[in-house]
């Protein structure tokens, strides 16, 4: 048994403005390429903006083929 504090998961982790800003550039370029539409990218862009951690920010781009921010590993954590 260990002492050691449980590591966050990863995709609970806060995001930062620039994380929101990488996520928001890859669904700009995915509208840019057709990949969704205006209406979606609005209603994608509304949810990167108000992200607070990694995984709200993968809901809004899992589905594109650049990917958005990623969390930062956390030693000894299954990603």
């Amino acid at each position: 048994m260990s002492n050691l504090p449980d590591q966050p998961d990863p995709h609970q982790l806060r995001v930062s403005d620039a994380d929101r800003e990488q996520a928001a550039e890859v669904l700009r370029t995915a509208a840019g390429d057709g990949r969704i539409t205006i209406d979606e990218l609005d209603e994608r862009l509304e949810a990167a903006y108000g992200a607070k951690t990694y995984g709200d920010l993968a809901a809004v781009t899992a589905d594109l083929p650049l990917a958005g921010p990623k969390p930062p590993a956390v030693p000894g954590a299954a990603v």
